[in-house]
């Protein structure tokens, strides 16, 4: 009974005919210059935590985005495992100059999020954090009231002060049927009409990607959204979006079908409509991905290069708008280890950032500029301390 009610919603969301904003966006918001710090010419990478040694029993999820002050802004959860009903969303933040993250902020729980939306609430899960284009932080994250991850719904949260305080959670209702399974991984777009394009993903009967546009309203509110699917496919989840050049973004895609293949999609009218997804020549083992524009002209992903398993975590780079890939720096490996869900930034200083789950132990952040990017596959051995 469920799965048919999931089925029928998954052929019609998106279709909400009380949204204004029926248009594609004319536009994305460019990136803001980089100042390239002094001495950038030397390889730089550095390593550290964004979690302490005793925070939880088992982190995951983390993402991360540049403030308008210029600090850092991370969101994860942690609990004693993944699902587990005393998981929270922590918050911490690393100051511009500085090298070490503030102590962990719990920002919501089951219990402040069943309180907060008034309705029970079984667990919360997978969260992004981005400002918009008025310099309020949006905070996305999911809440389960019923079954397991299928069974999940979104919320916002909104703050006015960069993540240190919040507004109560708001429920989006994206689908017509109970609004089950709609999940969120990867950072958005940003369109110059002030609309949010959102990478979200369906993953109850059917497992699709979809996209959520928000709009903005006064004091912080969420005028309107809707969902959009994309060309139905089977088995992709967790999209992460790159903006190109003109009007076109990059789309690619974590695969849950047998082929185990990153996919790519691509956008003509600003991530409104999208190709049907095709394989790439990189491997991927059901496990999330995440892709960066630089300010180059490069595209940046990090990935598990594998068939199976999360057992290294590696870059990789593409010239020509993500149809070839060239081979980038090794993150992490180890056998019989998890590193996974990464997720990339690049600061206005033009270093990047990246964080990611480490052994489901902690989260590590790793620092890294052009330079020690394009020395290629060589990897770790030269990490600034």
């Amino acid at each position: 009974m469920l799965a048919g009610l999931t089925i029928g919603a998954a052929l019609i969301a998106g279709s909400d005919p009380s949204v204004e904003n029926e248009t594609a966006p004319e536009q994305l918001s460019p990136a803001a210059g980089a100042a390239v710090a002094v001495g950038e010419h030397a390889p730089l990478r550095r390593e550290t935590w964004v979690t302490p040694p005793v925070h939880a029993a088992s982190v995951h999820g983390s993402a991360i985005c540049n403030l308008p002050s210029g600090d850092l802004l991370a969101v994860w959860y942690g609990g004693t495992r993944e699902g587990a009903a005393d998981v929270a969303l922590y918050t911490s933040r690393l100051a511009a100059g500085r090298r070490e993250w503030s102590q962990p902020t719990m920002v919501v729980d089951r219990a402040v999020a069943a309180t907060e939306l008034d309705r029970a609430v079984k667990k919360v899960g997978n969260a992004v954090v981005f400002p918009d284009r008025n310099g309020l932080v949006w905070m996305v994250y999911v809440s389960v009231s019923m079954g397991g991850w299928s069974g999940s719904s979104l919320n916002v949260k909104i703050s006015r002060d960069e993540g240190r305080t919040w507004s109560e959670s708001r429920r989006l209702t994206l689908n017509p049927f109970l609004n089950l399974s709609t999940l969120v991984r990867n950072k958005p777009i940003l369109a110059a009409d002030g609309r949010i394009g959102l990478p979200v993903y369906h993953e109850l009967a059917f497992k699709f990607p979809q996209m959520l546009w928000l709009t903005p309203g006064p004091d912080g509110s969420v005028k309107e959204y809707r969902v959009r699917n994309l060309p139905d496919k089977n088995g992709l989840i967790q999209p992460s979006i790159v903006p190109l050049d003109g009007d076109r973004v990059l789309m690619v895609l974590r695969d849950r079908s047998p082929e185990r293949r990153m996919r790519a999609a691509y956008s003509e009218d600003n991530g409104w409509t999208w190709s049907e997804p095709v394989p790439t020549s990189l491997p991927n083992p059901d496990s999330a991905v995440d892709g960066l524009r630089l300010r180059d002209g490069r595209i940046l992903i990090v990935y598990n290069h594998a068939a199976s398993g999360r057992e290294n975590l590696r870059l990789a780079m593409s010239a020509d708008a993500g149809r070839t890939w060239r081979p980038g720096p090794l993150i992490e490996a180890a056998v019989s280890k998890e590193y996974s869900y990464p997720f990339l930034v690049e600061g206005a200083d033009g270093r990047i950032h990246l964080t990611y789950t480490w052994e489901r132990k902690r989260i590590k952040h790793v620092e890294f500029n052009l330079a020690w990017l394009d020395r290629g596959p060589v990897g770790r051995e030269a990490v600034a301390q």
